[in-house]
């Protein structure tokens, strides 16, 4: 396969300008000054003024237009972004420095055009899960082209579901084989399945989280360690978090309730999305209708930022309202950058460990890869 290279040209005085590429918004903290008074002996007062606290400008790099729902994935490094064009079986593949190429998912001897369930980019490849016409399994893509695939189905077989955790350390996709009978594969094990299944969550401590009928199920090694009478829980860690209707309760893997607070409950919203996500020392959870609430792992509610949470990590979390995009660093909560919605609806939010890149989509389809400008960084001073 040869890759089709798709650089945009991007001009460094456009980029500076508010609105541009996506409406790439500023967010800048005020300085702090410190004023010495002098003593009798002090000939003159000294003034010193330390940064304040670390922002930075993003920058659209990369833009695609596609159509239908959006399928996507960011390396928790940055260093790749993976998009699907649904409609048009095309994946491309781009990096912060706003190169990008594509590749046609469908091969010549395919018999039909590839129905595509998702993408996960794991150690620098993009495993794009599908069905290929004579087959169903997960074909591999780096820079260069196709670098693999696997065959878990036949013609006639069902791609369901495919996730990696946070780190990409863990990585399962799911697949239906015949109508009574699953595939779930798990860094590279696979387990056979008997009743119908749904993949929900991995999570970096390599839990593996599946919904059956209205019961979820939790794994590890292809073993079940506990089953849940809910199906919103989502782990982080050896930690779970369930909704017992309007209940949140925090739970070891032996079924323990370690924190419990009514009026919290979560689920899932279009697209999919979890209306609660957790993290290292937060949990972030939706208020409907309302703003993102955040909590300690023993539920003490401590703030409360804007909007809806589109994403986080073990270190800043996204937000967005009234089409603004906003990222929080988890230290102490200050912004470090916000920018305008850059189309006419927001689907899903990737971002980098670092913060400094992220990917963004439409609701459906369209995506943008933005980079912080090193120009606009502001960092504190070492203590």
């Amino acid at each position: 396969m040869k890759g089709k290279a798709l650089v945009i040209p991007l001009i460094a005085g456009m980029l500076l300008l508010a609105g541009c590429l996506g409406g790439s918004g500023t967010s800048t903290s005020s300085s702090r000054t410190h004023t010495y008074t002098p003593t009798s002996s002090s000939p003159q007062t000294q003034t010193t003024t330390a940064p304040g606290p670390e922002t930075w400008n993003m920058s659209v790099v990369w833009h695609v237009n596609t159509s239908d729902m959006p399928v996507m994935d960011l390396a928790p490094d940055g260093s790749l972004a993976a998009v699907i064009d649904w409609w048009g079986h095309r994946i491309y593949l781009a990096s912060p420095d706003g190169s990008a190429v594509s590749f046609d998912l469908m091969e010549p001897g395919d018999i039909v055009e590839p129905v595509v369930a998702g993408v996960a980019i794991v150690e620098g490849k993009a495993y794009v899960l599908g069905s290929y016409g004579e087959f169903t399994g997960v074909r591999i893509y780096d820079w260069s082209g196709k670098v693999g695939e696997t065959h878990e189905g036949g013609a006639g077989s069902v791609p369901d579901d495919i996730l990696r955790s946070p780190s990409g350390n863990h990585f399962c996709y799911l697949m239906a084989v015949t109508a009574t009978d699953q595939v779930l594969v798990c860094d590279g094990t696979k387990l056979e399945l008997e009743n119908k299944y749904s993949l929900k969550w991995v999570s970096d401590s390599g839990l593996v989280l599946l919904d059956k009928g209205n019961k979820e199920v939790v794994m590890r090694n292809g073993s079940a360690v506990l089953t849940l009478n809910t199906t919103s829980v989502l782990a982080y860690g050896d930690k779970l978090v369930a909704s017992y209707g309007d209940t949140l309760k925090v739970l070891s893997l032996d079924g323990k309730v370690l924190a419990s607070i009514e009026k919290a409950g979560f689920g899932q919203t279009t697209l999919l999305r979890w209306t609660l996500i957790p993290t290292k020392n937060y949990i972030f959870r939706h208020e409907p209708l309302e703003d993102t609430h955040v909590f300690t792992w023993n539920l003490t509610e401590v703030k409360v930022l804007p909007g809806f949470p589109y994403f986080a990590n073990d270190n800043f979390v996204v937000t967005a309202k009234d089409g603004v995009i906003h990222c929080y660093s988890l230290d102490d909560f200050h912004e470090v950058f916000h920018v305008r919605v850059p189309g006419d609806s927001l689907g899903y939010i990737k971002l980098s460990e670092d913060g400094k890149v992220m990917l963004v989509s439409g609701e459906y389809g369209d995506y943008w890869l933005y980079r912080a400008e090193m120009s606009g960084l502001n960092r504190m001073k070492d203590n």
